[in-house]
C-alpha cells in the first residue's frame, strides 16, 4: 500500500510539473502521441486545407510558412514552401509546430524525419470528412492552447446556420438532384462521404450518384462511368463541373463534348475545386452560400 501511494505521489508530482510547464499532448492520425511545451505560436503548414482552417479559426497570425499549393493572396508576406522543401529552410524559421498530413510521410518522409530529429513537433492530421470534422477542429484548438470544445461549438453553430439558411431558401420546395464531375476521363464523381458531397448536401442538394464507390478506401474520388451517368440523367436537375488540377476543363471544352446533348435541359454549374473539394473551414460558408443561391435561384 505504501509502495502504491508512493507511485501515486510520484505520478501527481510529474503531472503537476507537466501542467505547470503547460505541456500539450495530442494524438495525430498516424497514431503518434505528440507533445508541445505550450501553445503553438510559430507554425509551418504543409497542406493548404490546414492553413485555411487555421485562418478561419483565428490562428492565421501564427503561420510562419505555408505550402506551395496555398493561395498567396490569403497569406500575404508568408513564405510558400516549394513542393520538395528543404528541411534546413524550415529549421531556419524556428517553428514550434509543423502541421502535416499522413500522405506526406510517403513523399517527404526523410525531410520530416530530419525535422523531428531537431526536436520540432510534427503533427499529421488527415484532411477531414464530415464524420471527422469536429475531432479535427478540436485537435487544432488544443494545439493552439484553446479549449477544443469551444472551437467545435462555434463550428457547429456555423453549420446549423447554413443548414437553416438552405432550408429557408428552399421554402418547402423540391431539393435539386445534382451530379458532381470531379474528373472527365471515365467520368469521376465524389465519394458519398467526401467533403464535396457534404458541402453540396449542406447547401440543399441531393446527390444523384450516392451509389458511387471510392477509388480506394478513404479517397474523395469515385469512378462512375458514362453508362451509369446516362442512367441517372433523367433524375438530375444540375450538373456540376469541378475545375482545377483534378479536372482540367473549360466551359468551352465541356460545351463541345460529343455527349453534351444528354444534359440538355439541365442546369450546369462550374466551380473551382479549391472551393468545393478542399476540406477548408475557411471556404465552407462562402461555398455553401454560393451553391444555395444557385440551387434555389428564382430562375431555376
Amino acid at each position: 500500500m505504501v509502495f502504491r501511494a508512493g507511485l501515486m505521489a510520484l505520478y501527481l508530482f510529474f503531472a503537476g510539473a507537466a501542467f505547470a510547464r503547460g505541456d500539450i499532448v495530442v494524438h495525430d492520425d498516424l497514431g503518434n502521441s505528440v507533445s508541445l511545451p505550450g501553445p503553438a505560436t510559430k507554425v509551418v503548414s504543409l497542406y493548404a486545407g490546414h492553413s485555411e482552417t487555421l485562418l478561419a479559426m483565428g490562428y492565421g497570425d501564427r503561420l510562419v510558412a505555408v505550402s506551395q499549393s496555398d493561395d498567396g493572396e490569403l497569406f500575404p508576406g508568408i513564405p510558400r514552401l516549394p513542393r520538395n522543401f528543404d528541411p534546413e529552410s524550415i529549421i531556419a524559421l524556428n517553428p514550434d509546430l509543423i502541421l502535416s498530413r499522413p500522405m506526406l510521410e510517403g513523399t517527404h518522409g526523410r525531410a520530416l524525419d530530419v525535422l523531428r530529429r531537431t526536436g520540432i513537433p510534427v503533427v499529421n492530421l488527415d484532411p477531414p470528412v464530415w464524420t471527422s470534422l469536429f475531432d479535427y477542429v478540436r485537435t487544432i484548438g488544443e494545439l493552439f492552447g484553446d479549449r477544443g470544445d469551444v472551437q467545435v461549438d462555434l463550428l457547429a453553430r456555423s453549420i446549423k446556420r447554413l443548414f437553416i439558411m438552405a432550408e429557408t431558401r428552399r421554402e418547402g420546395g423540391k431539393k435539386p438532384v445534382f451530379f458532381l464531375e470531379t474528373g472527365e476521363k471515365g467520368i469521376r464523381t465524389c465519394s458519398p462521404d467526401s467533403w464535396a458531397a457534404g458541402i453540396l448536401e449542406l447547401a440543399g442538394g441531393i446527390n444523384g450518384a450516392s451509389d458511387a464507390s471510392p477509388l480506394r478506401e478513404g479517397s474523395p474520388l469515385a469512378p462512375y462511368g458514362m453508362e451509369r451517368l446516362i442512367g441517372i440523367t433523367p433524375t438530375l436537375d444540375i450538373y456540376i463541373v469541378q475545375q482545377g488540377a483534378m479536372n482540367d476543363v473549360t466551359e468551352k471544352s465541356v460545351s463541345e463534348r460529343p455527349w453534351i446533348e444528354i444534359l440538355r435541359g439541365k442546369r450546369i454549374l462550374f466551380i473551382d475545386e479549391r472551393d468545393l473539394s478542399r476540406p477548408s473551414v475557411y471556404r465552407m460558408e462562402s461555398t455553401v452560400r454560393r451553391l444555395t443561391d444557385f440551387f434555389f435561384s428564382e430562375d431555376r
